[in-house]
C-alpha cells in the first residue's frame, strides 16, 4: 500500500512552517510535488528525500540512496522560510 501524498497545510505542520513555503519549494523545485487540478500535493517519498537529506539517520541512509543534486540552503540544510501574514482584502465601499 502506497501512502497519501501530503497537502502543503498537512506537510507544513509537519515542518512547522506555513503552506506558502512549502507551495514556494515545489514552485522553485526545490520539493517534488504534482497539481491535481489546482490543489498541490507532494509524494511521501519526496517528503522522506528531502527529510533524509537533512537529517543524520542511519536509517534513512538505509531506506533511500541518493538521487541527485538538489538545491540546498546554507550549511547542507534546505532554507524553510516563514511567509508573511496576508491581510484579508478590504472590501469596496459602495454608494447607497
Amino acid at each position: 500500500m502506497t501512502a497519501r501524498p501530503y497537502t502543503p497545510d498537512m506537510l507544513a505542520d509537519r515542518w512547522q512552517c506555513s503552506a506558502e513555503t512549502v507551495r514556494q519549494m515545489v514552485k522553485s523545485g526545490d520539493l517534488r510535488g504534482f497539481r491535481v487540478g489546482r490543489m498541490i500535493r507532494i509524494p511521501y517519498d519526496a517528503v522522506e528525500e528531502i527529510e533524509c537529506q537533512t537529517s543524520q539517520s542511519d536509517a534513512c541512509a538505509a531506506d533511500f540512496a541518493s538521487t541527485g543534486t538538489t538545491k540546498q540552503g546554507r550549511g547542507g540544510a534546505i532554507s524553510l522560510r516563514h511567509a508573511r501574514e496576508r491581510r484579508p482584502k478590504r472590501k469596496a465601499a459602495t454608494d447607497s
